[in-house]
């Protein structure tokens, strides 16, 4: 559609894709090798009672998971095996020269949220006290026993009501290199301004701490720009370039249009044919603030 990759690469490693695998290292051998950013994200089953990544679902006992996969817990030796898994995924994620490539680890995504046996308001009862010391052990146990030295870490909360709302499962500035936020439109009602107030937040947050701003996730739910072809440019784009401090947001994730089957799609960004497309190239592709693959410098590595 734009004849361009995009500059950001985002994998899962959960449900056991974290393992050495042909197609995942394939795939982010060659986003490297095009200079481009890769992100990881891990949507991993409950190591309590090896249900869904989503509590709602989940049949067994999740009460407590967090305190329960903690050092102390009965079942902290199963998060350990998850962890030896990602640490091997990282030890073999090589370029043709058997270099380490590096890595975003964008751990604990949407840990504010209630979806998740790792989130928050939910009958999993988790603390955000929990939440953080968790947050640290990953980074500890893989950085320090397992030796993965080419990840940098990702905190990305969901929507949140202020600075303090957000830094509430922080875990600490020795454990976050990049200050994320995943913000979703789910109606036209949802304000720009809520948006444009978050990502002037996170900027600010991540500039005071020497830390990376992004938007991690973001997209309009259900479809949406199926009705809204300029949706890329006035609801996300327009409000980025509104202020200096908005501008300078390091990158903007979208999620990836995918199909269960036979029954539905879920579509985040325009493909070649959709009624969005010539919108998305025109004002988003094509305007100077965004960069794409073929844009990214030789020497981002």
């Amino acid at each position: 559609m734009t004849g361009s990759y995009p500059a950001i690469l985002e994998m899962d490693l959960g449900d056991r894709s974290y393992k050495p695998n042909i197609t995942s290292h394939w795939l982010g051998r060659r986003a490297y090798e095009r200079n481009e950013i890769i992100t990881l994200s891990i949507h991993f089953k409950n190591p309590v009672t090896g249900g869904s990544p989503w509590i709602g679902g989940d049949k067994g006992d999740t009460l407590k998971t967090v305190k329960r996969i903690l050092p102390g817990g009965d079942h902290n030796s199963k998060l350990n095996q998850v962890l030896d898994e990602v640490a091997a995924w990282a030890h073999s994620f090589t370029d043709s020269q058997g270099k380490l490539i590096p890595a975003i680890f964008r751990y604990l995504h949407e840990l504010n949220g209630g979806w998740f046996w790792w989130g928050l308001n939910n009958k999993a009862q988790n603390t955000a006290q929990e939440l953080q010391e968790l947050y640290r052990y990953t980074a500890q146990y893989l950085r320090d026993q397992k030796g993965v030295h080419n990840f940098l870490y990702a905190y990305s909360p969901d929507k949140f009501a202020s600075k303090d709302d957000y830094l509430k499962t922080y875990p600490g500035d020795d454990f976050v290199d990049i200050f994320g936020m995943d913000w979703y439109y789910a109606s036209p009602s949802d304000l720009k301004t809520t948006l444009h107030r978050s990502v002037k937040d996170v900027v600010e947050m991540a500039e005071k701490r020497n830390k990376v701003p992004a938007l991690t996730e973001t997209g309009y739910m259900g479809d949406g720009i199926n009705n809204f072809p300029n949706f890329w440019q006035e609801y996300i784009l327009d409000i980025l370039k509104s202020e200096p401090t908005t501008k300078r947001i390091a990158y903007v994730h979208t999620w990836s249009n995918h199909c269960y089957g036979n029954a539905y799609c879920e579509i985040w960004v325009p493909y070649k044919g959709h009624p969005a497309e010539s919108a998305f190239v025109t004002n988003f592709y094509n305007d100077s603030l965004t960069i794409f693959s073929n844009q990214l410098p030789q020497s981002i590595y």
